[in-house]
Parts: structure tokens; sequence; C-alpha cells
């Protein structure tokens, strides 16, 4: 209401203000998208392997990295 009431010699900084306000809000509801967007859940699946067999399989392929490189 404030802005409204300006008188005309005040409109460019009215609707340079107002535009901003505009532009600033626009930027919020992209924001809110994006942080929806990114936010997806995550799900791993579980595996019954003994601990004995994930050592054994950890120790296997680091032989292998080391006779490749």
């Amino acid at each position: 209401k404030i802005l409204r009431s300006l008188p005309q010699q005040w409109r460019p900084k009215v609707t340079a203000i107002e535009e901003a306000s505009n532009l600033r809000s626009h930027e919020m509801v992209l924001n809110a998208d994006a942080a929806q967007n990114k936010s997806k859940s995550v799900a791993l699946q579980s595996t019954k392997i003994s601990s004995k067999a994930l050592k054994a399989k950890l120790v296997e392929i680091e032989e292998e990295s080391s006779a490749d490189g």
C-alpha cells in the first residue's frame, strides 16, 4: 500500500522494488523444487555374508588389484 501511495516520480523505483520482490519469490519456489528433487531416499539391500567370507572376498579383490598393477 505504501508503494502505491508514492507520487508518480517514484514510479521507476516502485517498479524496481516490485520486480525484485517477484524475482526473490520465484527463486524461493525454484529452490524449494530443487530441494525436493535432491532429497531422494535410498534403500540399501542387505546380504547375508559371514564376516569370514567377506574378509576372504576382500583379500581376493586386493590380490587381483595388486596383480593388475
